[in-house]
């Protein structure tokens, strides 16, 4: 019988280390996400979280602060503190109260930074201002999906013509039009430049419809997901309707023809070799100003590599209100970069690719595509133009445009 004594008293003494082992703070919170809806313009909320010390030994607060993105429209009121000891079974409170000054979705949250095994919890809290007129206004998308199909990575698809019809009893002016989700960045809206389009600001009256031009081109295979949303002061709730495509392999090598276009009102020159978009621009999509100069130069498409000295175009245009109503190109790697931080410019993508500009100019069997700028009268202004037509660079050159230099080349077919 002794050995069978020996493994009982073993087994007395590895339960009562266990137990020991077992002892261990844990911090709990009655609520991790406070959802405070829509709330009112001039009214106020509060709610409350219960943070305890659910398990059997102390922990200590080493920090209790309100994240700095909080929105200036909360303030939290805590029993919770730096260097406060919470024993096992104890608790203190987190108040949060929301007062909106302005319409509009904000957020914030507050950092409970402790000793136990998570110690960087985090209480957030959501709220969105609306004023009075809210649940007014009513969104309806025509088609309610916008579904691109299936097409070739990195090849535009569009346009595809998507409806929003405010189908309430107040005229709704939206304060958001962001697309978002998964796949975010194979998704675009480009503007027709007219009265029918969607826009921030701009009034949708009662039974009215406004326009937007969406663009597909996928950046992997698979399903492509994303959402437009669309957010107003007079909404019940965010509106968002799905985005979708499907990217295929695609390995394309033929020349493409880089188009240009000119819009003679406001100056603009435009080049683009998606087909997407040319024939878009060629059935007055952005209306009957916009017009083939005649002239073009070859490319190969964005995600072709194809010869050793190929290299990307950058494409940019300008922030609205803030840089030129103009694109803006560049092959160049360091200004693509300098530019993308540039505030006064959006970064569209790549445009096409072309052959890399060397100190001694273009290789033979090339075009060189020279570019020129018209400074405008203030940045909105500002006009460049890419031109691989010498005859045309001297007119330009002698109706004032400042002439940039040679920027990059491009290929020439075989034969």
């Amino acid at each position: 019988m002794q050995p069978y004594q020996k493994v009982a008293v073993a087994a007395c003494f590895f339960f009562v280390a266990a137990t020991d082992a077992a002892a261990a703070s844990r911090i709990c919170t009655s609520a991790d996400t406070l959802l405070f809806g829509n709330r009112a313009v001039g009214t106020t909320s509060t709610l409350r979280s219960t943070v305890s010390n659910c398990g059997d030994a102390p922990f200590s607060f080493t920090g209790v602060d309100v994240h700095p993105a909080t929105g200036p429209d909360y303030r939290v009121d805590t029993t919770c503190a730096t260097g406060q000891t919470l024993g096992p079974g104890t608790s203190c409170s987190i108040d949060v109260t929301f007062a909106p000054r302005v319409t509009g979705q904000t957020s914030g949250a507050l950092w409970l930074h402790n000793t136990t095994t998570t110690p960087d919890q985090l209480v957030t809290f959501y709220a969105r201002g609306v004023d009075a007129q809210a649940g007014s206004a009513v969104i309806e998308f025509s088609p309610p999906l916008a579904d691109f199909g299936t097409h070739p990575v990195g090849i535009q698809a569009g346009p595809f013509t998507l409806s929003l019809r405010n189908a309430g009893s107040a005229p709704l002016t939206p304060t958001a039009l962001v697309i978002n989700g998964p796949a975010a960045y194979d998704f675009s809206a480009l503007s027709s430049g007219d009265a029918a389009d969607c826009a921030v600001g701009s009034p949708i009256a009662p039974g009215a419809s406004c326009r937007m031009n969406l663009f597909f081109r996928p950046e992997q295979q698979g399903a492509r997901n994303a959402s437009l949303v669309v957010d107003a002061p007079q909404l019940p709730a965010l509106a968002i309707t799905a985005l979708t495509g499907t990217g295929t392999t695609s390995t394309p090598t033929a020349l493409l023809d880089v188009v240009e276009f000119h819009h003679a009102p406001s100056g603009q020159y435009f080049i683009t070799a998606d087909a997407a978009e040319i024939a878009f621009l060629d059935a007055g999509g952005l209306g009957p100003d916009w017009q083939r100069t005649g002239l073009s130069f070859h490319a190969w498409p964005r995600d072709a590599v194809t010869v050793a000295i190929d290299v990307p175009a950058c494409r940019f245009f300008g922030t609205p209100g803030v840089g030129p109503n103009s694109h803006f190109y560049t092959s160049d790697a360091g200004e693509c970069a300098a530019v993308r931080d540039d505030p006064h410019w959006q970064y569209e993508g790549i445009a096409f690719r072309v052959a890399l500009l060397t100190a001694a100019g273009c290789p033979a069997g090339y075009q060189t595509v020279e570019r020129l700028w018209w400074p405008g009268s203030d940045p909105t202004g500002s006009r460049h133009r890419y031109l691989a037509a010498p005859a045309e660079v001297a007119r330009m050159r002698a109706a004032g445009w400042i002439y940039e230099g040679p920027v990059f080349c491009a290929p020439q077919p075989a034969g």
